[in-house]
């Protein structure tokens, strides 16, 4: 608990004293919880989202062993078929019969390749089957025409989480974490000690020729960077092994006029990363990573195995339980039938009702905003409004489950089924569905979480905010919570999701969720200027051993800014606003517990800043933060007014 927490404009605080609010608001209001949260062995981190969203596995747990008991029954018939997948995980006592099995028959076709064509000829089939291969191609919304839906190819993951972790101290650690995990799967499989160190070794060079090639997390998160139409002759050019204009024909039994490549620097380095001499380091990273990420559906000890390097990565002390693992399958497998069942079952319509009516306050306080927002033209200041008009609201659960799940059967244990053979055949049908989907319209109003996920979304490409059932609940949002401590919560992450539309990626996108430019020269030359005094604000706060990417991260932070400035407002139009339960919701929202570990992860990784900086620095741009508490030049929280950001 002893290291130095810096708060910005202010003196460092230690997370062992209770801070001045006037200091540090963060750890006033989270020092009593901050000295006595503890982090579940399972988990990385203890926090407010992390106890939502254990609470709400719970409930979902306790309604499977409720189901398997007879206690309640399936209220469809794709429930019943996700209950089956679950019945299947949680025997454990038949996968120990069945050993290793089922993924030495799924391995087969990968130890056969002998050469590169001979992989080259089965592209299409291993795209279809869900193989590891050094790219990924799927179908998305036109980011142009999200109307329609177009194809578009990705780089593949590296080992690490990010491409700047191999520079780190920690990376030679966690390779031989990896290498240790990887080589003890293998031989679980039959190979002898020799062999799976030649396999390991050989994915290795595989992965470090990658590393040159891909973007890092900071680049990834600029979307336009990211859109890169290329025609089928084009693609074609990127490799002299691999047909990739013919196997994305075959794929969606179309030829698409054009194919939206993310990471173009990588794949014109194809050709040297994948050809003839490099084939058995990617023959063995195949192998690999189809091993790593199954093995947990076998055995109970290799599921225990095959958790080791992500308890090193994360600082986790153990797997989770038998009981939660097999919900985690169901929920993987099953996510949008689990998601229907828990939104009809737990979330009400006078909640439904309420927070809706929160969205549309929102939505009109943001309009306010925007119309006398001072710095943009009426050209720029009309579209923005258009966009803002348009945005589709998404509260609790979606009215009807995605036609795919429809198509899965579960083949029980008595019958033959395995949970490694159900799984895959689960996932080439969500592989097929995806493919099939290029041919029709996008529907926009699917959504892209369920309602069990503690969390809440834009999507630039629908114009649309989502807030699932399971983010409407203490400490962010309660029907009989005050008004204050709501807008402190959900309501500044209400606005925080509308600001997304505004942020340095929704700015590209019109109404209709296409990318395209509706701002003039001057307003967009604005826009960026405030977007890099965003980036600076954050840019080398010291934290986790590390310093903050500015750049990594300002798209949330625009967010949080502008959810805050809304919020604000909307709470102040009410007779009974409390501003001081306002900005102590907010800050207790954030508050999170860690390993070491996991906040270096997410330091390198997360587009969102740590918590303790989302609950401190934000607070600290806005005049209401210092006149509620009387903050003033040489108290912590106190940041000079020249220095202070506001974009929206």
């Amino acid at each position: 608990m002893g290291n130095v927490q810096f708060v910005l404009g202010g003196a460092p605080v230690t997370k062992g004293k209770q801070a001045s609010i006037k200091d540090n608001l963060y750890m006033h209001v989270n020092y009593d919880w901050l000295q006595k949260a503890q982090i579940p062995v399972d988990k990385p981190a203890a926090g407010s989202f992390q106890d939502m969203d254990e609470a709400v596995h719970q409930k979902l747990m306790n309604d499977f062993d409720r189901y398997h008991q007879g206690k309640l029954s399936a209220p469809n018939p794709m429930f019943a078929e996700a209950m089956k997948m679950h019945q299947l995980a949680l025997d454990f006592k038949q996968r120990e019969q069945e050993g290793v099995t089922s993924l030495l028959e799924v391995i087969k076709p990968i130890q056969k390749l002998s050469l590169l064509t001979d992989l080259s000829h089965q592209l299409t089939d291993w795209v279809k089957n869900g193989f590891p291969l050094p790219l990924t191609i799927d179908v998305e919304p036109d980011w142009k025409n999200t109307a329609q839906n177009a194809v578009f190819m990705y780089a593949p993951e590296l080992i690490l989480p990010d491409k700047t972790y191999y520079t780190k101290p920690e990376s030679d650690e966690l390779l031989h974490t990896w290498a240790t995990m990887t080589s003890q799967l293998l031989q679980a499989l039959g190979y002898n000690q020799e062999q799976a160190a030649d396999i390991v070794n050989q994915a290795l060079v595989f992965d470090k020729l990658l590393v040159p090639h891909v973007l890092p997390a900071d680049e990834l998160a600029d979307y336009p960077k990211q859109y890169n139409p290329r025609t089928l002759k084009e693609i074609q050019q990127y490799s002299q092994s691999f047909d990739f204009a013919s196997t994305i024909s075959e794929l969606i039994d179309d030829h698409p006029e054009k194919v939206i490549v993310t990471q173009p620097q990588f794949f014109e380095h194809f050709d040297q990363i994948v050809n003839d001499t490099t084939f058995k380091n990617l023959k063995s990273w195949i192998l690999t990573k189809t091993v790593n990420s199954l093995a947990k559906l076998l055995t109970d000890d290799l599921r225990q195995t095959a958790d080791q390097f992500h308890q090193k990565l994360s600082g986790t002390q153990k797997p989770v339980s038998q009981r939660k693992f097999a919900y985690q399958i169901v929920d993987e497998t099953f996510k949008y039938v689990i998601g229907d069942f828990y939104g009809k079952k737990y979330f009400g319509e006078d909640a439904k009702a309420d927070a809706t009516k929160m969205i549309q306050q929102m939505i009109q306080i943001y309009k306010h905003r925007l119309e006398k927002n001072d710095w943009l033209g009426d050209q720029t200041r009309a579209k923005a409004i258009t966009k803002l008009d348009h945005i589709a609201i998404k509260v609790g659960f979606p009215e009807k489950i995605k036609p795919v799940y429809a198509k899965m059967k579960i083949i029980p244990a008595e019958d033959g089924g395995t949970l490694l053979g159900n799984y895959l055949n689960v996932e080439r049908i969500k592989i097929a569905d995806n493919f099939e989907s290029y041919h029709r319209p996008v529907d926009r109003t699917e959504w892209d979480m369920p309602s069990q996920l503690v969390n809440a979304c834009y999507d630039p490409s629908r114009n649309d905010i989502t807030f699932p059932a399971a983010i409407l609940e203490k400490p962010f949002y309660d029907l009989h919570q005050s008004h204050s401590k709501n807008f402190g919560g959900i309501g500044c992450v209400m606005g925080h999701e509308i600001s997304h539309a505004f942020d340095n990626n929704g700015a590209h996108f019109d109404e209709y969720g296409n990318m395209t430019n509706w701002w003039t020269k001057e307003d967009f030359a604005h826009f960026e200027k405030l977007t890099r005094e965003m980036i600076n604000e954050f840019d080398g706060i010291p934290f986790a051993g590390g310093t903050v990417n500015g750049k990594l991260v300002v798209s949330e932070n625009i967010a949080d800014n502008g959810g805050m400035s809304c919020a604000l407002e909307a709470l102040k139009q009410s007779a009974d606003a409390d501003l001081q339960e306002f900005f102590t919701n907010w800050a207790t929202i954030w508050r999170m517990k860690a390993s070491p570990a996991y906040e270096k992860m997410l330091l390198a990784t997360d587009v969102h800043a740590p918590e303790m900086l989302r609950g401190n620095v934000q607070p600290q741009n806005f005049d209401d933060f210092y006149q509620t508490f009387d903050i003033y030049q040489g108290d912590g929280m106190w940041l000079e007014p020249d220095k202070r950001v506001q974009i929206w």
